[in-house]
């Protein structure tokens, strides 16, 4: 069972490692030019990345506490952390994007397997594991850095 947790916290950590690999050595004059993942730029990607983990790191210590934890307000969330990191350096940024993940995964190995696959919290009407909730972070990482991934190799940034 010592596996599996380290499994899936080695999974949110590896979906992260590419993320963050998929910009590497990538111009920052190039972080703010549309049409990357949908409208959204390179920069406005990762702000919505980065708004998310900060969510989930909150909503896992509030429902680690059993204390209820809201669904965001997804443009409002994606507006705030795009003007919070609009001057920001692709190095800054990868450096954000490492130490938000470092807090989830600190929150996830205070836990037990036993806690981690255990069906205990309720959020938007329904139960599940902290293991199920941290899946949704592992593919949200491995689609928009797939994304990124593929604007460099057609734009012949990669």
């Amino acid at each position: 069972m010592v596996i599996e947790a380290r499994s899936s916290t080695a999974d949110l950590d590896d979906a992260r490692a590419k993320l963050v690999q998929s910009i590497v050595g990538l111009d920052d004059a190039l972080l703010d030019e549309p049409g990357v993942v949908g409208d959204w730029s390179v920069r406005q990607a990762l702000a919505h990345l980065l708004a998310w983990d900060a969510w989930g790191v909150a909503a896992l210590v509030a429902l680690e506490r059993g204390q209820e934890f809201a669904q965001p307000d997804d443009d409002q969330m994606n507006l705030d952390w795009h003007a919070r990191t609009r001057s920001l350096s692709g190095e800054t940024l990868q450096r954000q994007l490492r130490t938000s993940r470092a807090e989830m995964v600190s929150l996830l190995a205070g836990m037990s397997d036993e806690e981690r696959a255990q069906a205990r919290y309720e959020l938007g009407g329904h139960s599940m594991s902290p293991d199920k909730f941290i899946d949704g972070f592992i593919d949200h990482d491995t689609e928009h850095a797939s994304e990124i991934r593929a604007w460099r190799k057609a734009r012949g940034h990669a």
